[in-house]
């Protein structure tokens, strides 16, 4: 794979965390830390840590100050929230506690004895994941927290990619068949909203650094995008991504999902171009703050995901 198909953005370590946050860790954990071990990969310039105390306990530890991105906290404080609220029959890490002194956030987790996917994606694993994630919808479907935002609340700033590129003037930078359909893409976009509509709670950002797999079991992580729409839009939304670092192209991908395929072919079609042209969108701007890669790896999902959109739309 190209390197701008790795996910990985630039986190600190375990020892760059202020004090008064591993003071707190250990505290909480009630013994001393004797081990820890930094994980790679995600786009959070934050630690992500796994940590061995002196009695043999286990945890995970997550944590970010504004000064290395002025967002990132508050995607932590949401997560926090949100996994707080999952129902116990649902695999993800149980939140042990969380600390928050205004700039720096942190969470701790039980620690989750698995690993992420291999990539390129291996064949067997994808399918574990495609199995999951049903099942995952099953256990979620009535939305079980009613005050969460929707799909249209949460994305509803950044789902405006088409509509930017052609505020901003840049047709002329885009590639022919995009330029020549700019206009219907637009429309398209605008009912997007309408298209997400749905009451189970979604992981709202599937990829691979947000699964681990276990001996017997797929666990979800990362839940700060967590929000209330169509069942189908987590596979729809993970298929650029999944094709894009080796698995099957994106409407192969789809066509084994069968909330994907039982949904109405146009509300899926205008949410394919609605995240198209969020990344297509995204891929053309700087890169935020102690994110150097994301702008790349976006760019680098756009591109299959508008092949996808010609394919499926068919337009000349």
């Amino acid at each position: 794979m190209d390197e701008e198909h790795v996910v990985g953005g630039t986190r600190i370590g375990w020892r760059d965390i202020p004090p008064s946050v591993l003071a707190w860790a250990e505290a909480e954990l009630g013994s001393p830390i004797v081990a820890a071990v930094d994980e790679l990969g995600g786009f959070s310039p934050g630690a992500a840590t796994r940590l061995q105390c002196a009695d043999g306990t286990h945890a995970f530890v997550k944590a970010v100050g504004d000064e290395l991105n002025p967002i990132s906290p508050a995607m932590h404080r949401r997560e926090s929230a949100i996994t707080a609220r999952l129902p116990p029959s649902v695999m993800v890490p149980k939140l042990r506690a969380a600390y928050d002194d205004g700039s720096w956030v942190a969470l701790l987790f039980d620690e989750i004895d698995g690993r992420l996917p291999r990539l390129p994606w291996a064949t067997d694993e994808l399918d574990r994941v495609l199995d999951a994630v049903p099942r995952l919808h099953d256990a979620l479907t009535p939305c079980p927290i009613e005050d969460v935002a929707t799909v249209g609340d949460l994305w509803a700033e950044q789902f405006d990619g088409w509509r930017s590129l052609m505020r901003d003037g840049a047709a002329a930078s885009l590639d022919a068949w995009t330029g020549r359909h700019l206009d219907r893409l637009v429309a398209f976009e605008a009912s997007w909203t309408a298209a997400s509509e749905g009451d189970t709670l979604l992981h709202g950002d599937l990829r691979v650094d947000n699964i681990l797999l276990s001996r017997d079991s797929v666990v979800f992580v990362d839940w700060a995008n967590a929000c209330r729409g169509a069942a189908w839009f987590d596979i729809v939304a993970m298929a650029p991504s999944v094709a894009m670092q080796g698995g099957p192209p994106p409407e192969a991908f789809v066509t084994h999902d069968a909330a994907t395929a039982a949904a109405d072919p146009d509300a899926v079609t205008t949410i394919i171009v609605a995240f198209t042209g969020y990344l297509v969108h995204r891929g053309t701007l700087p890169p935020p703050p102690g994110l150097p890669t994301l702008r790349s790896f976006q760019a680098a999902q756009g591109r299959v995901a508008l092949e996808w959109l010609r394919e499926r739309t068919g337009w000349p």
